[in-house]
Order: C-alpha cells, then sequence, then structure tokens
C-alpha cells in the first residue's frame, strides 16, 4: 500500500523542464557572486546510516532510495550550479536539470537531489544513468527527484524540521503531469511495510528520515537507509584481460580501506557490457603500475592468477551488487554496476549495518519520548530519557521561571556531540504544547515561541531542546521585566576565586541600594547575579540602571573588570554583562541543562554556598536532582515587590 501510494503521488508531477535555450543562457558568461556564495554557504550534503532494518514509529519518514548520483542544485540570479556529494561542478553533465533549475521561479535556493534514468518499469537504473552521460548518450532522458529544500529566497531553511522543508519544495517545485524535477514523495509510519514491498519490486531500498529533524552535513543518525541487498562502492585495484572471447576486461579486483589500509574484497567479472568492458579497460590501463598493491596471501589468488593481475593506482570507484560477504572477506556473487565518479575515494569503507533505533517511546509527565536511549552526550553516557526525566524532576522550580515567557532554544536533535542550533520561532515540529507569540516592537515584528505547563516543557525535550534560554519579562507584561541580569563572564585567564570575588562585590552594591539578588553557577565558566523585579520598571530604565552599576564597578576596579565587549581589551578582565537586560536578549534558565560535555547545570544558589563554590559547572544532573529531593529551599522565595532605585 505504501509503495503505491508513493508512486501514484510520483506519477501526478508537473513537468517544469525547460528548454535548449535556457541550458545556453545557465551555462552562458561567468557565474555571479551570488551563486557562488550560495556554494560556498552549502558544501556538503547529509548521508545515511546504513541500518539492518527499517526504524519504527510516526517520527520517520520513508522515502525510496534511489540509484543515481547524488547532486546540490544551486540557483541565483538566472544562473544554475550542480556540484557532487563531493564538491565536483558537474553543471555541464546535465542540461535537463540546468534547464529545469533555472526555471524555478526563485530569488536563489538550494534543492537537495538525485539525478536518474528511469527504465521501463519505472525504476532508476545507474546502468542507464551511466549510458545517458557516456558516448553517444542522451543526457536529455536524465531527470531527478528532489528531496530536501536547503535555502529559498535568501534564507537558510537548514535547521527547520525536515517536514516544513518538504512542504516548502512541494509548493516550489508544483504540480502538472510530468516532471523534470520531481518531488520525492513520502510515507510516514510503515517503515517494514513499504521495505517488504520497495524489495518485492525490485528497488535499492528505502530511507529513513526524521520528520522533525534540521539538515545537517554528513553521515548523521536522523538518516537511516535499508537495502534490499547488498551494494556499495569499492576501489579498483587491478584488472585482467578475458580468457576466451572478444571482450576488452575479464574481471576488476577489488578493495576497500580499513583504518587507512587497503583490504582486498574480491572481484567482479559479470556485469559489463562489450562496450563497457572496452571502455573500461582503456581507462584502467592508464592507471596501471608495475609493483602490486597488495600481496598475493592477502589476496589469495593462485600463482596463475596473481600473474594474470594488472595492477592499477586506486583512484577509481566501482559500483558492485553482491549476495553477502564470506567468512574470508570476500564478497560473494557480485556484479558490476557501474563507476562512481561522484565520491572521494578515500571515503570508501567496508559497509556494515547497525541496528535501527528502538521503536518503543517512554512516557514522562504525558508525552512520549521517542528514542530514550540515545545517548545526547558521550561525556557520562546521557540519553534522551534521562534528560527528559531531569527536566521532569526539576519541573516545580523550573516552570515559575519560564511560562508564558518567550523562549530561545538550543536544540541538539543528534546529540550534544554533534551539531546544534538555537531557535525561537514555533514551528511545526514542537508539538501542540508549544504556543505561538508575536508582537511589535519600535515597528519590527517578533515571533516566539512559549510553553504554559510540563507538558510543553517535555515535548521542547522531545523534539530535541537541551537548553531554555527565556525572556525576562511575560507574555502578559511584554515591556515591564521582572528580573534584572549581570552576567559575569570571565576572560580565561581569570582564577575562579576572582570571579566569585566579583560576584560578592557585585551582591553588596546591589544590596547597598536596597536590593536583594540571587546567585547562579550557569553551567558555563560565568556566575549570574540576578535581582528579581515586580514588573513595574520598563526595558530601558531596567537597562540603564544595569549599566550604571557596571560602569560603577569599571571606575572602582578598571583593572578587574570591563563593561564592553571588546574581546581585545578583556585580558585578565570580568565582562559584566548588563545588555540581557533588553528586548531580544535572553539568559539561561535556572535549572537549564547545558549542551556542554557532561551536561551541566545552571543553577540557582543561596549566597551563603558561593564560599564553597569549587566552579561554575560542577552541578551535573544528579546533582541537581538531589539538592531537588533534599528540598534545598528556593533562594527566591523570599524575595517580593522590588523596584529599581531612580537614577539621579
Amino acid at each position: 500500500m505504501a509503495l503505491e501510494e508513493y508512486s501514484r503521488k510520483r506519477d501526478s508531477m508537473g513537468e517544469i523542464a525547460g528548454g535548449k535555450a535556457a541550458v545556453k543562457k545557465a551555462a552562458a558568461g561567468k557565474r555571479g557572486d551570488g551563486l557562488n556564495e550560495l556554494v560556498r554557504r552549502y558544501p556538503g550534503v547529509q548521508l545515511a546510516t546504513l541500518v539492518d532494518h527499517p526504524p519504527e514509529g510516526a517520527e520517520w519518514l520513508h522515502e525510496i532510495k534511489f540509484d543515481g548520483y547524488r547532486l546540490l542544485g544551486f540557483v541565483s540570479g538566472g544562473e544554475t550550479r550542480l556540484m557532487t556529494r563531493n564538491g565536483k561542478d558537474w553543471t555541464s553533465k546535465f542540461p535537463s536539470l540546468t534547464g529545469a533549475l533555472v526555471k524555478l521561479m526563485v530569488k536563489d535556493a538550494v534543492l537537495d537531489m538525485e539525478a536518474v534514468v528511469l527504465d521501463a518499469e519505472g525504476k532508476s537504473s545507474f546502468q542507464k544513468l551511466q549510458e545517458a552521460l557516456g558516448d553517444g548518450g542522451d543526457p536529455e532522458k536524465i531527470i531527478a527527484y528532489v528531496f530536501d529544500l536547503l535555502h529559498l529566497n535568501g534564507e537558510d531553511l537548514t535547521r527547520l524540521p525536515l517536514i516544513e522543508r518538504k512542504e516548502k519544495l512541494r509548493a516550489l517545485l508544483g504540480v502538472s503531469q510530468r516532471t523534470t524535477l520531481r518531488y520525492s514523495e513520502h510515507v510516514a509510519g510503515h517503515g517494514n511495510e513499504m521495505y517488504a514491498q520497495a524489495c518485492k519490486k525490485g528497488l535499492e531500498g528505502i530511507v529513513s528520515k526524521q520528520r522533525d529533524a534540521p539538515y545537517v552535513a554528513g553521515r548523521q543518525r536522523s538518516w537511516l537507509k535499508t537495502k534490499c541487498f547488498q551494494r556499495q562502492e569499492f576501489l579498483i585495484l587491478g584488472f585482467s584481460a578475458a580468457r576466451t572471447g572478444k571482450r576488452a576486461l575479464g574481471a576488476m579486483y577489488l578493495g576497500y580501506r580499513d583504518k587507512g589500509e587497503l583490504r582486498y574484497a574480491g572481484k567482479v567479472g559479470t556485469g559489463f557490457s562489450m562496450k563497457s568492458a572496452s571502455e573500461l579497460a582503456g581507462r584502467l590501463a592508464k592507471l596501471a603500475i608495475k609493483k602490486p598493491i597488495l600481496t598475493r596471501a592477502e589476496t589469495g589468488m593462485s600463482a596463475r592468477e596473481w600473474e594474470s593481475v594488472q595492477w592499477v593506482k586506486p583512484v577509481l570507484l566501482c559500483e558492485v551488487t553482491f549476495t553477502e560477504w564470506t567468512k574470508d572477506g570476500r564478497i560473494r556473487h557480485p556484479s558490476f554496476q557501474g563507476l562512481r565518479e561522484d565520491k572521494d575515494p578515500e571515503s570508501v569503507r567496508k559497509e556494515t549495518p547497525v541496528p535501527a533505533p528502538k521503536s518503543a517511546g517512554l512516557v514522562v509527565g504525558g508525552v512520549t519520548i521517542t528514542h530514550p536511549d540515545r545517548v545526547i552526550s558521550e561525556t557520562g553516557n546521557i540519553t534522551k530519557g534521562a534528560l527528559a526525566e531531569y527536566y521532569a524532576g526539576v519541573a516545580a522550580l523550573l516552570l515559575p521561571r519560564i511560562v508564558r515567557r518567550p523562549l530561545s532554544l538550543l536544540r541538539c536533535p543528534s546529540g550534544i556531540d554533534e551539531q546544534c542550533f538555537y531557535q525561537r520561532n514555533p514551528g511545526r515540529g514542537l508539538g501542540p504544547d508549544v504556543k505561538p507569540f508575536e508582537f511589535r516592537h519600535k515597528g519590527k515584528k517578533y515571533e516566539y515561541l512559549y510553553i504554559e505547563d510540563e507538558k510543553g516543557l517535555l515535548g521542547l525535550i522531545q523534539m530535541g531542546a537541551i537548553e531554555i534560554h527565556p525572556w525576562g519579562a511575560t507574555i502578559d507584561a511584554i515591556d515591564y521585566p521582572d528580573r534584572l541580569i549581570f552576567d559575569l563572564d570571565p576572560s580565561p585567564d581569570v582564577q575562579f576565586e576572582a570571579l566569585k570575588l566579583g560576584a560578592e562585590d557585585l551582591h553588596r552594591r546591589l544590596k547597598k541600594r536596597g536590593l536583594e539578588s540571587v546567585l547562579k553557577c550557569t553551567g558555563g565558566k560565568g556566575l549570574h547575579v540576578t535581582v528579581p523585579l515586580a514588573a513595574k520598571d520598563k526595558w530601558a530604565d531596567v537597562k540603564s540602571f544595569a549599566a550604571s552599576i557596571a560602569g560603577e564597578m569599571v571606575t572602582a576596579a578598571p583593572e578587574a573588570y570591563i563593561a564592553t565587549m571588546s574581546k581585545a581589551k578583556r585580558s585578565g578582565k570580568i565582562f559584566i554583562d548588563y545588555l540581557r537586560n533588553d528586548y531580544t536578549a535572553t539568559a539561561i534558565a535556572d535549572y537549564s541543562v547545558r549542551a556542554r560535555p557532561g551536561a551541566p547545570v545552571a543553577v540557582p544558589l543561596e549566597w551563603k554556598e558561593l564560599n564553597g563554590l569549587k566552579a561554575a559547572d560542577q552541578f551535573l544532573m544528579e546533582d541537581v536532582l538531589k539538592r531537588v529531593k533534599n528540598k534545598t529551599s528556593d533562594p527566591y522565595s523570599s524575595i517580593r515587590g522590588q523596584t529599581i532605585p531612580r537614577l539621579s
């Protein structure tokens, strides 16, 4: 059912291809600066991890795995470029795709696609693609399935959830009867069913993608591939002539790299046509070398076969299908599919599938946390499930600091050790308990997200949020902050004891003005001093007061403090950052985990705890949960109704 649905949608897509005039226009002249800048900004593609079976769950979208060349298509100012996964410019090889790209109604765009040629049954065929690209071939037969949109009209889309990127892609490509650029349809859930049907129809396999994950270049676990049969690239190490008949090539001898060393994988002697065998023999002859790359013992060849091999420089890649690996590390029943000139020879490894992620979720606070066993920090072996349980454990103390406030999140969908990004817009990938909030300030519109309860908090964690950064005001009184924050940020050469003295100095100065404050370890390298307010002072007044205190400290001890952001002048000093007291400025929330090795926590403290403090990142999740269990007092509980003094 899933595959038939995919096929119907695929065949209903529209024609976008341009004619020869469009191709000539795109290829003519020097490419513009805008196009070059786009290519520079998006140098690589996201790659899928091979797994032993498809993942299950509605959070996974499944697409057909196409059999072609992976390309990034760039469009800017009426010009186009097509780049392979390893950075080669192949624009001239694909006039049909270039013509289609230049016809898109966009200022600029970056599309991720697979160039293919379809056989009589509508399946992508790598061999037919190579024929279309070869001498005497017809490159106009080449189409592309487009499965991702990285950039559109000046906007980087890589941080958006996949499902949002695909919605924008579908709208961009449009719909009519046939297309050169075809939208790659997907099926949500039903991974095993779609995989079974793909294999039954003789397709290569499927690719499964997390619907809410960002686009991250390199091999990731948010994209998984499941193959119907064994197939991978190999280095060509040598060749031999055919013993009988007129075919120019008898076999090619294959290998791969293992920790920098070449390993022998066997030979392939089928899958060649007379024409392709002749072309291959000619290319390989030009790469011939005298000294064998491997020893005879490493290959297990007979003396007769060993003498027949002509060794070559290991720079050409070919793709081979086979049934299995033998116990001695050779491929069984191999068949040559074609050369792979779009990949780096140094990257060829033996592909070994890893277990697919478990589909069972962990229910925390009424929210299902998928893949709770996923490790989000190698340091401490911290899992996504443990993170969710931590946030549920501190929710009673954390929620009063973040509910109904505009939030910025640091999301790390692949874990703390991988690429993370900030997000403040709600987006559709964050669940129903995450709300949108829009407002205007000085003629500019702002859009943020906020939550109202524990379900909202855990919904953020489910979608890969690690850090939570709230505003200093609620959405109900957005112009009136209810906290004033000083961020004491030390230069790397400042000792922590000096930072503690700076915090105590600030504490005393505030107290002289009748203001009680709360100390906080940030979970990073600095300390925060927070003054709770009654939400009666406007942002400008709060910021001016904070600036005056910072200026007073710099005047009193210029050798110890600085209140400007100039890194060149900060050596040996503590930066008193008062700029967090303004519109759009945020600060790390009390009890928020930090996206740092070991996942330290930002913790509010009593001032009496300052003396025994060892570091700003000394508290881990288990430490904080013990504090909560032991009912350590809330340092905010006794502070009420403060307003800032009027500046003279």
